[in-house]
């Protein structure tokens, strides 16, 4: 390669290593992602025994746990953190929309109660 192909692959590096998280960062939201995940088989076992009365305390604490995840994920596997305000704002309207969707099939189906 030539010095100034080079030159700007470095440069280009060293502006990608501002964005990208750090090793440890990856670590911790492995280590939150199993916490929350164990919470919510936890949760669901729970269930089974009948720890929640009613079917709707389940449900939106699964709900809860679920969006949670999904959006440490985005935020940071998906490097939305360094993206354009708009183009989170698209992605999570995105979201929001299919878990409307996925909410009002539910209880199309009576799933609630």
């Amino acid at each position: 390669m030539s010095e100034t192909t080079e030159a700007a692959v470095e440069t280009h590096d060293e502006a990608h290593d501002d964005h990208h998280p750090s090793d440890w960062e990856y670590i911790k939201v492995a280590i939150i992602l199993a916490v929350v995940t164990a919470a919510e088989v936890a949760t669901y076992f729970e269930s089974v025994f009948t720890f929640f009365e009613t079917r709707w305390i389940l449900l939106t604490s699964l709900f809860t746990m679920m969006i949670f995840k999904g959006w440490l994920v985005a935020r940071v596997f998906m490097h939305l953190k360094q993206d354009k305000p708009v183009l989170q704002q698209s992605f999570f309207s995105g979201v929001l929309l299919a878990t409307t969707v996925y909410i009002v099939t539910l209880l199309a189906f009576n799933v609630f109660g």
